[in-house]
């Protein structure tokens, strides 16, 4: 039986554009806007994306639109999950103490202070991107937005969708 080994430098990276997006909103009311100023469809997926950060199941919600006319993908993804974390006190006894105290996790840590991600799938050239940017940054509730460099980022694995 034959072996097979595939490098890492041969396995092809997925280009996509990034952009962050603040603004004390909820989910649904960030795509709303979202489709109204820049004529998207975004809807909610039936799954949130989920991940195992440390003692703590954190839920994102996720918004897509396949816009097949110009062949991209857009997805809103929320940055930040409020949670609880549950730490037992004492375990010996008849009835088990438990402390919870309010949590915040963030799907993207490097950057805590981003309320939500608009990732587009496939890889635009700067003017489109500024094009988009300027958009979004018309609508009076972002409070503000800009570009992230996809290759600096850290934390790229999180914004794996499928």
């Amino acid at each position: 039986m034959q072996l097979h080994k595939t490098l890492l430098e041969d396995v092809e990276e997925d280009e996509f554009g990034l952009i962050a997006l603040y603004g004390d909103l909820e989910g649904f009311k960030m795509a709303y806007l979202l489709n109204k100023y820049l004529k998207l469809q975004l809807k909610r997926e039936r799954r949130d994306l989920d991940f195992n950060h440390k003692s703590v199941k954190a839920y994102y919600a996720h918004y897509s639109f396949k816009d097949l006319k110009n062949f991209r993908s857009y997805h809103l993804v929320a940055n930040k999950f409020k949670g609880e974390s549950k730490k037992i006190l004492s375990a010996g006894s008849l009835f088990e103490e438990e402390e919870v105290r309010p949590l915040q996790v963030n799907l993207v840590p490097e950057y805590k202070k981003v309320d939500f991600f608009l990732k587009i799938d496939e890889e635009l050239n700067q003017k489109d991107l500024n094009l988009l940017v300027n958009a979004i940054s018309q609508i009076p509730q972002v409070r503000a937005v800009y570009k992230i460099d996809t290759d600096l980022l850290k934390s790229k694995q999180n914004l794996i969708f499928e």
